[in-house]
């Protein structure tokens, strides 16, 4: 990984965490059922309420995976967003490896939540070497600032 904000590479890992989130959330939100049927072993209940959140949890990894385009987009801009991806990866990696260890979801979750994992620290990589978030909008914040305007007497 680069040592520096070199903004090509940033924004093709965040374009692929986009696309990561798009591919995990749509069949969440579009085929319920089918994904969660796919995801829990069948002692897990499946009464219409947990599928319910199930397609609501699919939509909150589109939105997440929109925030990241959004970085991708442009990496010197809305960086609070990477604050809220590293969370929600790590999220992921406690929750489905947890679900897994307590026999609730199959080996499947391992994986996603390896790939949540690997994203999870490129974002802390990339927050650490992208700089304070005034500094990538051109304010030096070890300078002070420069008068503007005329002085008033």
């Amino acid at each position: 990984m680069p040592t520096s904000l070199d903004k090509k590479f940033w924004s093709r890992l965040f374009l692929a965490a986009a696309l990561f989130n798009y591919v995990i959330g749509f069949p969440i939100l579009l085929a319920s059922r089918w994904s969660y049927d796919l995801t829990y072993l069948s002692d897990v209940t499946r009464d219409a309420m947990a599928v319910r959140l199930w397609a609501d949890f699919g939509f909150a990894v589109l939105l997440i995976g929109f925030g990241y385009q959004i970085i991708a987009h442009d990496v010197t801009r809305n960086r609070g967003i990477v604050l809220l991806g590293i969370a929600a990866k790590l999220f992921d990696v406690v929750n489905l490896s947890t679900l897994y260890a307590w026999g609730i979801a199959r080996p499947l979750v391992l994986v996603p939540a390896a790939i949540d994992g690997a994203f999870a620290i490129a974002f802390v990589w990339f927050w650490l070497v992208s700089g304070p978030p005034t500094a990538l909008r051109g304010h030096d914040m070890s300078r002070p600032p420069e008068p503007t305007g005329s002085p008033r007497g």
